[in-house]
């Protein structure tokens, strides 16, 4: 069989199974097996593939039919232009947290310590390694396997990253000049309406915060006044209905300067707290 055919049954077994996008999933999935790069495939289409080779193809397009997400299948996706490497360990990062890194690259300027509680995938702490060369980059992570996942990206990407193990925060840590998050924040109600794909195969602990989604957001502003440096700041992504409570929350810490950013959709996306 010929990378035309493959191709055009990929697309077909896609659609019928209701998968936003067949030609692009099917597109990556014959990438990872072939080496060929996606866009080069019509280059290909005349070329044979071994038995072997088809085989994979047809039990990676079975995988994307049955809703389990592109990036968990191909074990990778890409944050702001970095390969990251995901499992079921680690939530996918997404766009939002792209905006949350570019916010922190056009506001914060030559921070020396910086922490990101709740790494998962550690694509925020690696990131923020790439753009603060200088600064010491101490990520935390309350999950021993999400911080394997954290590891096994900071060596792929080049960069010196401290890994912790703790729920929220070690003492032995010090003082830091930004805290950044993306912490579980989605309610109970709202995880009952996430698409299937997300509900059956993304962790369930990383995704859903108690307290409306907020009580991480409680615990690290609670915290804060102990650890953060003065002028230093906060960054997190926050639930669109949450900028207002977690205004309240900081002002009960005696934190004045609160700032929302919105994202491109125009929702509440990035709160900022500075001491």
């Amino acid at each position: 069989m010929t990378i035309e055919e493959i191709f055009k049954e990929g697309c077909n077994t896609l659609f019928q199974y209701n998968i936003e996008n067949p030609s692009l999933n099917t597109g990556f999935i014959l990438e990872e097996v072939t080496g060929i790069k996606r866009l080069s495939l019509p280059l290909y289409y005349s070329s044979e593939l071994n038995n072997k080779q088809l085989s994979l193809i047809r039990e990676l397009l079975f995988r994307r039919a049955n809703n389990e997400p592109l990036q968990y299948i191909l074990g990778y996706t890409e944050f702001y232009g970095y390969k990251i490497k995901v499992n079921p360990n680690v939530l996918i990062p997404r766009p939002e947290t792209e905006f949350l890194i570019e916010t922190i690259h056009q506001r914060i300027h030559s921070p020396k310590r910086v922490i990101d509680i709740g790494t998962g995938s550690g694509a925020i702490a690696i990131v923020l390694k790439k753009l603060f060369a200088e600064a010491e980059v101490v990520a935390v992570d309350v999950s021993p396997q999400a911080l394997k996942v954290a590891e096994a990206n900071a060596l792929l990407n080049e960069v010196d990253v401290k890994f912790v193990q703790a729920n929220i925060y070690s003492e032995k840590l010090g003082n830091f000049d930004l805290i950044v998050s993306n912490p579980p924040y989605v309610t109970e109600e709202e995880y009952s309406e996430l698409p299937y794909e997300v509900r059956e195969f993304e962790p369930k602990l990383a995704l859903v915060g108690t307290e409306s989604g907020l009580y991480f957001y409680r615990k690290i502003l609670e915290l804060s006044p102990f650890i953060l440096n003065k002028k230093g700041s906060i960054f997190f992504e926050i639930g669109e209905t949450q900028a207002h409570d977690i205004k309240k929350i900081a002002q009960q810490q005696n934190y004045n300067n609160i700032e929302t950013i919105k994202d491109l959709a125009g929702r509440d996306r990035i709160s900022i707290i500075k001491s």
